[in-house]
């Protein structure tokens, strides 16, 4: 009885402690229980481990008599380490995934019998350092994901023995710097990626014993340089990807790299050699690029979008580049040599580079071009046979620019390969661009480049391309308006702006449009009006000729009527007759005085109506800035009465008062200015009239001829 009684005693003891060990049993899901089942796959699915004291038995159950499996993964398990078991019961096991389960930890003797491992990935679990030698035992793995953990400590040795691995996976850590010698043991690694880290900076030695590297991804560190000689005993690197850093040079004068990724990091110069193939250095700020020989360089892509560039010189020199990106950046005006060595150039974008025109011979060496995009860039008129010599074109981008017209009858003559062309956010005229895409749709020519549908809707388009309606100009106005109302109105947070943006460059697009008409017209208009007066000035003056001739005939005449004989019935008609033509050309002289007065007058209100115009548009920024005081003034200068004034002045003025006094001062200058302007104007418009007047009346025609005669 005692006995029993001790037992229980024992048993909750036990149980109180919780020291029981927990036994637990896992097997593969798959295997269909055939003799000759095939299958080398084996899951393990919802195995749970809350404990390490918790034992656990694989087994892989009655579907795998003959074959005994080699993958092994767990699917919606919870486990705090890697199950070292799994090694006990199989000694087989080449591939094992562990991916998300929860692991917090590696044990250091866990892969003690993992000689057969060749991948482990342990991605997305919950590890916060990697210790030394914890992978000991798998001498064969050559494939090990430790992405996505919270990993911050690789101690130095953590590798050590993985002398076969080739590929290592550190993307999405914690990681901020890294042991000198951590990859040291790693001599046969090919890939590596550590993208998506904290790095800022990384040793110079690095990867001195990692001689076979091919892949290197490091984007989206903090990195602000990489040392010259990090790869300098690399030699056969054909990725290195450095996207979405802090780089402010690049220098790898040794560095035998085929592909390069520098998007996004503060860039002002890059140096290429030889060995560089593709180039991807996007939003940077690279005003200059360098090489010692750039005949030499082998690169075939280029990208160099969104940087400082505004020049293609040295770019020029790159023969053998194939595909160029060039867009936005202030290029300006292409000289005729810009692109005359580029004869492999396949696809050239030159969006946005501030292109003001296009020059016959700019493009006559791209005989192989199949790609062009010369897209926003205010372009007023692109002629078609410029490109003639790429007669291989298969896809033209005009987006964007000033364009009225375009020469699309002929376009699948001059390009038979053409495929697409690209014309949206020009000055189409409805009617034009209608003609334009059944034009070029019967040349099987797609014409891309739409608008969204919200957007162009309920303006005027040809199959969502905008284009302009003559008959009636403002729609489109009050359309950009009522979108744009909708948003004012909304009273809901605007969380993708983009439409509004696309909206808000509409109405500036509108604003600029009418701008360029109404100057355009008071051009026309100005200059009508000085032709007309060129003209009257030329009539003038051939009249003013004509009245000479005239006067030189009439004293001709009279000088023959003084050596005339005295026959009275002779000098009588004679005198009737000159008196006749004297007094012809007394009026024509006096018609000729009145019209240059009259074209005085007219060159003198020509004036002053300018003149008139500008007082106006003072008169506008003086309003203006009668708001701005309205807005801004002093209240005690606002309510004013003598008594405060004089309290005002006798205390310091500060400075915004001063300032506000400035401001009342020059504005009541800037009206008492336009005031006499004004009445300048009127008086001198009074004198003018009254000088036409007094010489009407005074140069009689009795008075012109005593004159005469």
């Amino acid at each position: 009885m005692w006995f029993v009684l001790l037992r229980c005693t024992l048993f909750l003891a036990l149980a109180g402690t919780g020291s029981f060990v927990h036994a637990l049993t896992a097997s593969c899901s798959e295997g269909n229980g055939g003799y000759y089942d095939n299958s080398r796959n084996c899951t393990f699915r919802n195995v749970i481990v809350d404990d390490v004291a918790t034992t656990v038995t694989f087994s892989s159950g009655s579907g795998y008599r003959y074959n005994t499996p080699y993958h092994f993964r767990f699917v919606d398990s919870k486990l705090i380490e890697v199950p070292r078991k799994i090694f006990d019961s199989y000694s087989t096991v080449q591939l094992l995934g562990v991916a998300e389960c929860s692991i917090e930890s590696i044990s250091r003797y866990t892969f003690e019998k993992a000689s057969s491992l060749l991948l482990l990935n342990l991605s997305t679990n919950s590890l916060q350092e990697v210790k030394n030698y914890v992978f000991t035992g798998a001498s064969s793995l050559n494939h090990l994901d430790l992405s996505n953990n919270n990993i911050s400590v690789i101690e130095e040795k953590a590798f050590a023995n993985l002398y076969e691995l080739t590929s290592l996976f550190l993307a999405g850590n914690s990681l901020k710097a890294l042991e000198e010698a951590v990859f040291a043991p790693l001599t046969k690694l090919r890939k590596i990626s550590m993208a998506r880290n904290q790095l800022q900076i990384l040793s110079n030695e690095l990867f001195l014993h990692n001689t076979a590297l091919t892949m290197v991804f490091l984007q989206n560190n903090q990195l602000v340089m990489l040392e010259k000689d990090m790869f300098q005993n690399v030699e056969g690197l054909e990725y290195l990807w450095l996207k979405n850093n802090n780089l402010t040079s690049l220098e790898f004068n040794d560095l035998n790299v085929k592909i390069i990724g520098v998007t996004n990091n503060q860039l002002k110069k890059i140096k290429l050699n030889p060995s560089v193939q593709q180039l991807f250095a996007s939003n940077n700020s690279i005003s200059m690029i360098e090489a010692d020989d750039f005949a030499k360089l082998k690169i075939k892509s280029l990208d160099l979008a969104w940087n400082n560039l505004t020049s293609l010189d040295s770019i020029s020199q790159i023969t053998a580049v194939e595909l160029m990106d060039l867009s936005h950046n202030a290029l300006g005006p292409l000289k005729l040599t810009s692109f005359s060595k580029l004869t492999n150039l396949i696809d050239l974008n030159l969006e946005d580079t501030k292109i003001s025109n296009l020059q016959h011979g700019t493009f006559s060496q791209l005989s192989s071009l199949k790609r062009l995009d010369i897209s926003y860039n205010k372009l007023n008129r692109i002629d078609v046979d410029i490109f003639t010599s790429s007669h291989h074109l298969e896809e033209l981008y005009i987006d964007g620019n000033r364009l009225k017209e375009f020469s699309y009858q002929e376009i699948h003559k001059i390009f038979p390969q053409m495929n697409k062309i690209s014309i949206a956010d020009n000055y189409w005229n409805c009617t034009f661009l209608t003609k334009m895409i059944r034009s070029l749709n019967t040349q099987t020519i797609v014409v891309g480049g739409f608008k969204s549908e919200s957007l162009i809707a309920d303006k005027t388009n040809v199959k969502g391309i905008y284009c302009t309606d003559d008959t009636n100009p403002l729609n489109e106005w009050n359309t950009t308006l009522k979108h744009l109302d909708k948003y004012l109105n909304n009273s809901e947070p605007i969380v993708d702006t983009t439409e509004i943006k696309q909206i808000m460059q509409n109405a500036i697009d509108d604003i600029e449009k009418f701008n360029e008409q109404k100057m355009a017209l008071a051009n026309t208009s100005e200059k009508l009006e000085g032709e007309i007066l060129d003209l009257t000035k030329k009539q003038l003056a051939l009249e003013n000729d004509l009245i000479q001739v005239k006067q030189t005939i009439l004293d001709v005449k009279l000088s023959q009527l003084q050596n005339a004989t005295t026959n009275d019935t002779f000098v009588s008609s004679d005198l009737k007759r000159m008196m006749t033509e004297l007094n012809d050309l007394t009026v024509a002289k006096f018609n000729l005085t009145s019209q240059k007065l009259e074209l005085k007058i007219y060159e003198q209100s020509f004036k002053i109506d300018k003149f008139m115009d500008k007082i106006n548009e003072n008169a506008e920024k003086l309003l203006i800035l009668r708001k701005q005081l309205d807005q801004t003034a002093n209240p005690a200068f606002a309510s004013y009465n003598p008594a405060t004034f004089q309290g005002l002045k006798s205390e310091p003025s500060t400075a915004g008062s001063s300032h506000t006094l400035t401001i009342v001062i020059m504005g009541t200058l800037i009206v008492l200015l336009v005031a006499a302007l004004a009445v300048l104007y009127r008086k001198s418009r009074r004198v003018t009239l009254r000088g036409k007047s007094c010489y009407s009346t005074s140069n009689t025609l009795a008075t012109m001829m005593d004159n005469d005669i």
